[in-house]
Formats: structure tokens, C-alpha cells, sequence
């Protein structure tokens, strides 16, 4: 670590308390993760019913979409800290912006198909570069328990696309809904692009290997680091079942598209107000214990659909899924980022390409099966995923 970025670190450190970044991310984290790529589940159905196609082709869409998400995460893998990843940022940032216009101008479906690859692909590259100046800057002045703040963006996102949608649907189908979403994106693009810009953020030292007790230490924590990964794996892949089916399966068990509809609305809310929990939890009592917690109540949430069809079984499925998968993503990258000891932007892409795997494995995988058995097998992978936690919580370093 040179002389000029140790000073560049105090200085951040003296004139930013983190909040700005915090929230600066969170805007960020609404436009183009929880409206940008989360709008079309809330938007399907009128989607559906104007350009006229069923079920395949949504499928096809919404894996285009992971396809493309997944190609940005691993494209941004090696991106460093300093102005470069600023300006990736704002680049995709702006990509993103209007990928959500194009879907609300869009006539043909095979337009569809380009648009959400290309907003996928606007996504991941953004969650990445926008992690790492704010898990760096959060970590070098010593306020981690910020980034609770961060990631609350997706569950606002998801909130807020739910509630809006209905009202955009009814004033000019889903043309006026993608419209309309991309109009409420500008502002917090911009807040974004202004909170993570050089000169306020930085990146931490990187902690250096010396004498045994060190090497002992890193063995232990790259062991950890790997358990953890497979455990994000399991996530991705039996949160998005959830994610996938919830609504679906909810209006089956119930016979209530209001009930279902509330129960995604619920899951966005939920995580929203959630992720600082976690966070503050996790710096009192540490990340491995509120992780395997998570993942338990996670398991729940996908089982009570399952064991009763009342609509409050179904609305506290939703609660548990929205108030355990981002929390879960919060305290998995910010452990990983600490526990790995490579720059953070790598540390977010491999965790968050593990995850991206298990999102197009697990619908895939499940789809075919029937709701009941596709929800007992994200229960299942949940719990196995706690199992690995508590393993790994028997390590010493």
C-alpha cells in the first residue's frame, strides 16, 4: 500500500461518515436492481396481456435476463478501485436507465429478449462495481454496519414496483408502467452518481500475510471463504424459487390474486426494513451465527405455503423470504469481502456468479415439479446451506 493511498484514505476518512455513501448506494441499488430488474415480475401480467404470450416466453425472457446479469458479474470481477470503476458505474448506470425506457417502447416480443439480457447485463455489472465502492469506503473508515443501509435498496425497489404497478397498469398497460418506473429511476440514478464519485470514497488496505499465526489465520479463513461460497450457491438457488413462484403458488393455495399480489409487496417491504437489522445483529453477535439464523428462517418461510394454504401462511412466507434473502446477500458479501483478502470487486463477482448459477439451476430444476415440491426443495437447500455455516463455525482461525 503506497504512501499517496494511505493518504488518500485519511482524507475520506476525515470528511465522510459514510452516510452519504450508504444511501447514495441505496438509490443506486433501487434504480437498477429493485425497479430495473425486478419491475417485470410486478409488470408480467400486463405484459403478458398486451403483447400476447404465455408462460415460455416469459420463462425465456426472465432466464435471458439471468443469463445476461451473470455475464456483467463476471466482466466486472477485475475492475480495481479508482476512478475507472466510478466511471464503469455511471456508464451502466446510464445502460440501465435505458434498458427500463426501451421496455416501455418496445412493440415486438424478440425485442424483449435483447433488452433484458442487455438490462441483466447493466445489472450485474452495476451491483458489482457499486458493492465495492461501497463495501471499500465502508470498510476503510470503519462503519460496515452501513452497508445495511445499502442493500435495503433492492427490498425498496421491489416495494415500490409493486405498489406502482397496479396504478401504471391502469393508466396505459405496461408500456406506461416500464415509463413510468424509468422516470422514478433518473433522480435516484443521479443521487447514486453523485454519492459514489471519486475524492469521497476509497478502498481499504489489504490485510498482509506475515509469520505463522497470519498464515494459520489466512488457511483458516480461506476454508471459511469456501463454505461460505457454496453456501450463497445453495441461496441463489433455492431463494429464487421463492422469488419465482411465491405469487404463482401463493394465488394457487389461496384462490387470491389480492393475497398474492400483497404477499410480493409484503416480501419488498420486508427486506427493506430488514437489512440494517441483520447487519447491526451481525456486528454484535457475528456473521456466521446470523447467517445460519437466516438461512432457518428462510427455510420456514418456503415451507409454510406448503403445511397450510391460509392466507397468513402465505403472507408470512413472503415476510420470511423478504426478510431473510438480502440480508442474507448483505452479510454473505461483507463476510466474504473480509474473509477472502482479495480486492473486493473479485470477492462480490465470484460470490454473486456462484449465486447467479444457482438462480438459473434452481427454477430449471424445480419448475417441472409442482409448487409443493419445488418450495420442500428450496427448504432443503436452505437448511443444507446452515449445516455447511455450522460447520464452518467450528474452524478455528
Amino acid at each position: 500500500m503506497g504512501v499517496a493511498t494511505i493518504s488518500s484514505n485519511l482524507t475520506v476518512t476525515q470528511k465522510n461518515n459514510g452516510v452519504l455513501t450508504a444511501l447514495g448506494g441505496c438509490c443506486g441499488l433501487i434504480a437498477f436492481m429493485g425497479i430495473g430488474r425486478f419491475t417485470f415480475t410486478a409488470l408480467l401480467p400486463g405484459m403478458m396481456d398486451y403483447y400476447g404470450f404465455g408462460g415460455a416466453v416469459a420463462g425465456t425472457i426472465g432466464s435471458l435476463n439471468f443469463a445476461g446479469y451473470l455475464t456483467g458479474v463476471l466482466l466486472a470481477r477485475k475492475e480495481k478501485p479508482g476512478p475507472r470503476r466510478y466511471y464503469l458505474f455511471v456508464v451502466f448506470m446510464c445502460c440501465s436507465l435505458l434498458a427500463t425506457t426501451s421496455m416501455g417502447l418496445a412493440r415486438e416480443v424478440f425485442m424483449l429478449y435483447i433488452i433484458r439480457f442487455f438490462a441483466g447485463f447493466s445489472t450485474g455489472m452495476c451491483f458489482v462495481l457499486a458493492s465495492s465502492i461501497v463495501l471499500d469506503t465502508l470498510n476503510a473508515i470503519k462503519r460496515p454496519v452501513l452497508s445495511g443501509v445499502f442493500y435495503s435498496g433492492t427490498g425498496i425497489g421491489i416495494a415500490a414496483s409493486g405498489l406502482a404497478a397496479g396504478p401504471l397498469l391502469a393508466i396505459g398497460g405496461s408500456s406506461a408502467g416500464w415509463l413510468g418506473m424509468a422516470a422514478i429511476c433518473v433522480p435516484l440514478a443521479a443521487g447514486a452518481m453523485f454519492a459514489l464519485r471519486p475524492g469521497r470514497n476509497c478502498a481499504p488496505p489489504l490485510p498482509v500475510a506475515s509469520g505463522a499465526a497470519n498464515a494459520a489465520q489466512n488457511k483458516a479463513g480461506t476454508k471459511k471463504y469456501k463454505m461460505l461460497a457454496v453456501s450463497y450457491f445453495l441461496e441463489g438457488f433455492g431463494y429464487i424459487i421463492g422469488a419465482t413462484f411465491i405469487v404463482a403458488f401463493v394465488q394457487e393455495v389461496t384462490n387470491s390474486p389480492e393475497i398474492a399480489r400483497a404477499s410480493w409487496i409484503m416480501t419488498g417491504i420486508a427486506a427493506a426494513i430488514s437489512v440494517p437489522i441483520w447487519k447491526i445483529l451481525s456486528e454484535r453477535k457475528g456473521y456466521l451465527p446470523m447467517l445460519i439464523l437466516a438461512f432457518i428462517l428462510q427455510a420456514t418461510g418456503a415451507l409454510l405455503p406448503v403445511l397450510s394454504n391460509t392466507a397468513i401462511a402465505a403472507l408470512g412466507g413472503g415476510l420470511l423470504l423478504g426478510g431473510t434473502f438480502m440480508g442474507i446477500t448483505t452479510l454473505s458479501l461483507q463476510y466474504g469481502v473480509l474473509l477472502s483478502g482479495k480486492p473486493s470487486a473479485n470477492t462480490v463477482a465470484v460470490l454473486t456468479a456462484l449465486f447467479g448459477v444457482g438462480q438459473i439451476i434452481g427454477p430449471m430444476a424445480a419448475g417441472g415439479m409442482g409448487f409443493y415440491i419445488a418450495f420442500v426443495i428450496s427448504a432443503v437447500s436452505m437448511l443444507a446451506a446452515a449445516g455447511i455455516l455450522v460447520a464452518a463455525s467450528f474452524i478455528k482461525e
